[in-house]
């Protein structure tokens, strides 16, 4: 037993110091990759790119950037010494004097860890001190400590006898009480009040403020609390409770009575629950599969044709005000939803402190992502389509409780890292912490490899109840599936057999095999296919050359032979978006196409808005059924509007029946 011992600890043995000697040759090959950044980048721009490009941590970010600094020269050793990431952070933040008193030992053969790497800091900063300065040091410190002791020991006697004293109280409020037992609680309930008073002021000071300035200091401040609490005990221990004077410190109202109770001021200070105040225990409801009643606000920026306004709608979102420059797509909106607040027009001229007031709960964009993406020139903040620091500006002026800004990968590409770190400088800056999700439309059931992403934002101290929606792989459809019937739509025999091989198509996906083939991602223009672009289509039974005016007829596929590929009209490019047949949309066929391609597939705006909803609301949804679910159309009645800000150009008269109405009957072939 003892050699099978041995041998399982040597094998052990030798597989960990393996796996730390890769851990930290990772380490150091990060290093050198950011290393390589750096000859492009500021070092502020580098930081800014791994957090949002590589989803890395801000301080971790920066520690690769100091290791570069501090410890290149010593890379080999640490390697081989097999340092780990958290010693790597302490040497690379020390002091040059600790780093090299530390690095010094480590190349003597000691192991060293956060805690020896401070040591030394401690040491090295004693020695700089004279005898009396330790020594006063030394003295101080054990005060200090002592003082924090008896803090945290007056703190538990006044919770200990605060329960104790709410205890006395509950019994004194009983109805089935003798006179003479009342009188003897009443003299309990002023002896234990004594015994706590000064103990409280011990642990949390005198607070000897008149009641009627206490009452106007804002209801969840910690010196209200502790004023009221100090008033309670203070009344109690002099007498002033029950019969002419009551339960509360103020009986002038009913609202003076509950909030000056003397349970309600005592509460604060006591671990311990009053059973007659709070009686509800709290249990984790079980997920929602229906939306609550209430419907939270949104305003959009760059709403397009209605994606992202669709999903959010069946979140149980009603919009504020939709803002969109493009006339064809917002017409498309007007026509599909006539009582939505559409505002047609450059947002870049629009003022949105007018939205403050109206509290707003969710502000969410799609600013224009040609610029970021591999279709665009890539000229990011120099592109004149750019509206990114303007959604930033909107976040600053509207303070809505969330944004959720949508874009494409291409955002995160190190050429753009100045930009995105702007932007997310001045989002910080306005109070909101943001947490970047991707977001893989396939994983919601959608036909379509398009990956988004969403740069979701809350209050400071609020992004810890936010959770990005969960995936679900397992819905992955197909080509097949989502458009067998629109492609037999005009007689084309071959259908059935089309769809079938784009069901039975295998893709590999990080070595796993995948059924069903995916549509490459929609994009927004009618024809002029790139070759590789094309290629790609091509391989999974479609032609994108152009954009057909019709579904195949059986004639053009006997035309064509055996190599027919069917064309995509705009109502299968809509469908595989994720848009309803039911959404008309206005506009020729460039135009449609181009609002089609540049949508968010309505699933992906439902889903990121019930992660919004549940984070604002405290609410939890199940997903599995929520997102399953379509909604309706929206309710006719009980509408809430806000006045839309000036803006110029001002397109919002312009008559739809003018654009060119292309609805439903007209794209569904």
């Amino acid at each position: 037993m003892s050699d099978l011992r041995n041998e399982a600890l040597s094998k052990a043995k030798k597989a960990i110091r393996s796996l730390q000697q890769q851990m930290s040759d990772r380490l150091f090959r990060m290093a050198d990759e950011v290393e390589g950044l750096l000859e492009h980048l500021s070092p502020k721009e580098v930081a800014t790119f791994l957090h949002a490009g590589c989803e890395m941590d801000v301080a971790d970010a920066n520690t690769f950037l100091k290791v570069n600094k501090t410890l290149k020269e010593f890379g080999v050793l640490l390697r081989e010494a097999r340092i780990q990431f958290p010693v790597l952070r302490a040497l690379a933040s020390a002091d040059d004097e600790t780093r090299s008193e530390a690095i010094s030992r480590i190349a003597g053969g000691a192991t060293l860890g956060t805690r020896d790497v401070s040591a030394i800091r401690a040491n090295f900063r004693n020695r700089k001190m004279t005898f009396a300065e330790q020594t006063v040091t030394s003295a101080f410190k054990s005060s200090a400590t002592l003082a924090r002791r008896r803090a945290v020991d007056a703190t538990r006697n006044v919770d200990r006898s605060a329960a104790e004293l709410l205890s006395l109280l509950q019994a004194y409020r009983s109805n089935n009480m003798t006179n003479e037992r009342r009188s003897d609680a009443h003299a309990s309930i002023r002896a234990s009040a004594r015994a706590l008073l000064p103990d409280f002021v011990c642990a949390y000071g005198s607070y000897d403020i008149p009641l009627s300035d206490v009452l106007r200091m804002p209801m969840h401040a910690s010196e209200r609390r502790l004023s009221l609490a100090y008033a309670a005990i203070d009344a109690l221990a002099q007498g002033r409770f029950g019969g002419q004077f009551g339960l509360a410190l103020d009986r002038s109202s009913l609202e003076a009575q509950w909030s000056t109770n003397f349970q309600e001021c005592i509460q604060p200070i006591t671990s311990t629950v009053a059973p007659d105040i709070f009686d509800i225990v709290t249990k984790e409801a079980a997920p929602l599969t229906r939306l609550p009643t209430r419907k939270l606000n949104v305003v959009e920026l760059c709403a397009g044709a209605g994606g992202m306004s669709l999903g959010l709608e069946d979140a149980g979102y009603h919009p504020l005000a939709l803002f969109e420059f493009d006339k064809h797509a917002a017409a498309t909106l007007r026509l599909n939803r006539p009582l939505w607040n559409v505002v047609e027009g450059d947002i870049r001229q629009v003022d949105f402190t007018a939205y403050r007031s109206a509290g707003v709960d969710l502000l969410v964009g799609g600013p224009p992502c040609q610029g970021y993406s591999i279709d665009g020139k890539g000229l990011g903040k120099d592109d004149p389509r750019d509206l990114l620091l303007e959604c930033a500006r909107a976040v600053r002026e509207m303070l809505p409780r969330a944004f959720v800004f949508e874009n494409v990968v291409g955002l995160l590409n190190a050429r753009h890292a100045d930009h995105l770190g702007n932007f997310l400088k001045q989002l910080k800056k306005s109070g909101y912490a943001v947490q970047i999700v991707r977001m893989e439309a396939e994983d919601y059931g959608v036909a379509q490899e398009r990956t988004r992403m969403l740069f979701v934002g809350l209050r400071q101290g609020a992004m810890g109840a936010f959770r990005a929606p969960p995936t679900f792989p397992h819905w992955r459809s197909n080509l097949g599936d989502v458009l067998e019937d629109l492609m037999a739509a005009n007689g084309w025999t071959g259908a059935k057999d089309w769809a079938k091989a784009r069901r039975n198509h295998v893709v590999v996906r990080n070595g796993v095999e995948l059924r069903g083939a995916l549509a490459s991602t929609v994009v927004g223009r009618k024809g002029g296919s790139r070759e590789k672009e094309a290629a790609r289509w091509a391989k999974k039974g479609i032609d994108i050359a152009t954009v057909a005016d019709a579904a195949p007829t059986q004639e053009e596929a006997d035309q064509a032979g055996a190599g027919f590929l069917p064309q995509l009209t705009l109502r299968m490019r809509a469908r595989l978006q994720g848009f309803p047949d039911y959404w008309d949309f206005v506009g020729g066929k460039d135009s449609t196409a181009r609002q089609v391609g540049n949508a968010v597939p309505p699933v992906i705006g439902q889903a990121i808005g019930l992660a919004v909803r549940s984070a604002l609301t405290g609410k939890r949804f199940d997903y599995s059924v929520m997102l399953r679910e379509r909604g309706c159309i929206e309710e006719p009645f009980g509408q809430r509007f806000i006045d839309a800000p000036p803006i110029v150009p001002d397109f919002r008269s312009t008559d739809v029946a003018e654009l060119g109405v292309l609805a439903s009957a007209e794209i569904s072939a």
